[in-house]
């Protein structure tokens, strides 16, 4: 059920009995900031995923008018995790080995076991049931989930990045931080689907008409439930838009040799979805 040997404090806890609670056959939505997740996480939940309750989600903003459909508890959680596990500038090397003082074990170790009931609670609403993770975010969250799928979405990074920082963070990073940022989320998430049974999905193919019907129809597949054209209509086709800023930033930070290999990799690697 989990890749996690608990140690005696978890198990003291009650982490390891609240793990063989979860079940059902859960799906995990991942991609960076501003690639479409929100879209995706939608589309998988108009194919009989649950996600909680209405209330349970974010609220919408002027920026995602149709929502996040993302769990708030699971976001709060994870930001929690995060904090306490003492990672600097987005490491991901190491995450559960950080040295900490013991006080923050210990917080950590209360953090994960209100995850557990985080998810107990999802999987006791649906067998097929899902959460949306950034993929730094999964690194927590994968041990505890029992034998799950993940869907997974990119987008251009001059687009994404752009867009990431225009909304979220316009004075915290300059462009060039934010193309780091993208660089390293595609390498944690391209090494996460390839450990699990994934779906790989280009937001530009998603709401291209003439591509998005065989897509939604290879997402339905996976997920095992579905109607293509339910799911269809929820697309709107005014998100392809253009930004000219966007033009701008690509001829003023070209993009280097390791961003262009990881895309390579990124379109190889769906590819090989579309195929499937």
């Amino acid at each position: 059920m989990s890749y996690h040997s608990y140690t005696k404090l978890e198990k003291l806890i009650g982490c390891e009995r609240l793990a063989q609670k979860t079940t059902g056959r859960p799906v995990v939505v991942m991609g960076f900031q501003r690639s479409g997740t929100s879209l995706l996480t939608n589309l998988v939940r108009s194919c009989g995923v649950s996600l909680g309750k209405d209330d349970a989600f974010r609220p919408p903003l002027d920026s995602n008018p149709d929502g996040f459909f993302e769990h708030k508890q699971i976001f709060r959680l994870s930001w929690k995790y995060l904090r306490q596990a003492d990672i600097q500038d987005g490491a991901t090397q190491n995450i559960c080995f950080t040295p900490t003082s013991f006080r923050r074990r210990i917080l950590r170790l209360a953090t994960i076991r209100k995850m557990h009931v985080a998810l107990n609670h999802l999987s006791s609403l649906d067998d097929k049931w899902g959460m949306k993770l950034f993929p730094l975010f999964y690194y927590f969250w994968k041990d505890y989930l029992p034998k799950h799928k993940i869907v997974a979405i990119y987008r251009d990074p001059f687009v994404s990045v752009h867009s990431y920082l225009e909304v979220f963070w316009p004075v915290r990073f300059t462009y060039e931080d934010g193309l780091k940022q993208w660089l390293q989320a595609q390498k944690d998430m391209l090494y996460h689907i390839s450990q699990t049974d994934s779906l790989l999905i280009r937001y530009e193919d998603l709401i291209d008409e003439s591509k998005n019907e065989q897509i939604l129809q290879s997402l339905v597949d996976f997920i095992g439930d579905g109607n293509v054209q339910s799911a269809k209509s929820i697309i709107d086709s005014s998100l392809n838009r253009s930004v000219k800023k966007v033009a701008k930033m690509s001829n003023l930070y070209p993009i280097n040799d390791e961003i262009s290999r990881v895309v390579r990799a990124l379109d190889d690697l769906k590819v090989k979805s579309d195929r499937s």
